[in-house]
């Protein structure tokens, strides 16, 4: 796929300014060291320092690792690095072939997503279906260069409401029910008619189509159709008609499909961070807050020139996005700050900030952390006290 010319300091570079990480625990602080595509020469010694301490819990790596969508990054770095042998007195990696099996056993995975979700896209081109591919296979493809190192779940495609019905027959045409995956793993099970007219109402998303994947790493295929980037209850909207218009062609997964316009990328990357930094129902499933999604905003950020910038800064006027643009860029600055320019920061930050450590709010819950941003990267709980999500998906 064609994507901007690199311009800033790629979040593989060492950064000028990165985060005070000293109160974190060596498992998190290692992690957020490996929490990069490219490694230079100090990064993996610090890297190997911090992995030979006796005081670094190494399950508990493994568990942040995996909840923060990070297993197969460190399994390439793992790999290209020989984190697993010993450095002189320093000890490498132990059980190294986890973490290289999560990097090549995640490749095979994704292969199998890539054959799967090239054909529904040639269907749904074929179809007339205008559509463009959000995160997932384009991030894999471009910013990351290599299928093998992010974990995708499922293909999120921008389709025009209007389309909807099309998009519709060619998904059912190819195995597709709107449900969930049934116990067995064989059936899926429609979704209620409570959950169907609440998600029509409340929602931008079409409820999810599924199909049995019958493979122990793929145990089901999921196409989310998204009509807008930003949620109802957000205030702010990008319906996807308009993005379309202004979507690039390209081929992703051996087919032609289209992206979203650079601005429009990168603001959708910000939209859907915080939607899921901030929303009970990602809260309560531990995944509200992923590096891995503030690396993808990093990388895609990093390939901005001050062009795009000036491009990104007019699309988030246009829709009065700055709260969530600032949300998003403001957090990922701390963890790669080369990767968002100071006075980009400074043209999107509102005059209060408050909301910054407010989550429930498009919920209709609004409360407050009790922790800093980076302990709560690592605080496995705390979605305990919060309140519940009402959005039903049975």
């Amino acid at each position: 796929m064609t994507t901007a010319p690199e311009k800033n300091p790629a979040p593989g570079a060492r950064p000028q300014a990165g985060p005070d990480t000293s109160g974190l625990p060596p498992h998190a602080r290692l992690l957020l060291v490996l929490a990069r595509v490219r490694l230079d020469a100090a990064q993996v010694a610090e890297v190997r320092a911090l992995a030979g301490r006796d005081d670094l819990d190494w399950g508990a790596f493994c568990d942040a690792a995996a909840r923060h969508k990070l297993l197969p990054l460190v399994g390439r770095h793992v790999f290209t690095h020989r984190l697993g042998r010993s450095d002189g007195d320093t000890k490498g990696f132990p059980y190294s072939w986890v973490f290289t099996t999560a990097y090549t056993g995640n490749r095979a995975r994704n292969l199998a997503l890539f054959d799967e979700f090239g054909q529904v896209f040639r269907e749904l081109g074929e179809a007339g279906v205008r559509h463009a591919v959000r995160k997932g296979f384009s991030l894999a493809e471009g910013e990351y260069a290599d299928v093998g190192l992010r974990r995708i779940n499922d293909v999120d495609l921008l389709v025009d409401r209007e389309d909807a019905p099309r998009a519709h027959e060619v998904l059912e045409r190819l195995g597709y029910v709107q449900g969930q995956l049934a116990d067995d793993g064989e059936v899926v099970r429609p979704f209620s008619r409570k959950t169907q007219i609440f998600w029509r109402v409340n929602l931008s998303n079409q409820l999810p189509y599924v199909k049995a994947g019958n493979r122990p790493d793929v145990p089901e295929f999921n196409v989310d159709l998204c009509h807008d980037i930003f949620q109802k209850k957000s205030g702010v909207t990008a319906p996807a008609a308009q993005l379309l218009e202004r979507s690039l062609p390209t081929v992703l997964c051996g087919a032609a499909t289209w992206v979203p316009g650079p601005a429009d990328r990168l603001l959708d990357l910000c939209s859907h961070l915080h939607k899921e930094a901030t929303s009970l129902r990602f809260i309560e499933d531990s995944v509200d807050l992923q590096i891995s999604k503030f690396l993808d905003l990093a990388l895609v950020a990093a390939g901005y020139d001050e062009a795009l910038w000036k491009d990104f800064l007019a699309r988030v006027e246009e829709y009065g996005a700055g709260p969530i643009a600032y949300y998003a860029l403001h957090f990922t600055a701390e963890l790669y700050p080369e990767s968002v320019p100071a006075h980009v920061l400074a043209s999107v930050r509102p005059d209060d900030t408050d909301y910054l450590e407010q989550y429930g709010t498009l919920d209709g819950t609004t409360a407050r952390w009790s922790l800093g941003f980076l302990d709560r990267l690592f605080e496995t709980g705390r979605k305990k006290g919060s309140a519940q999500s009402n959005v039903p998906h049975d």
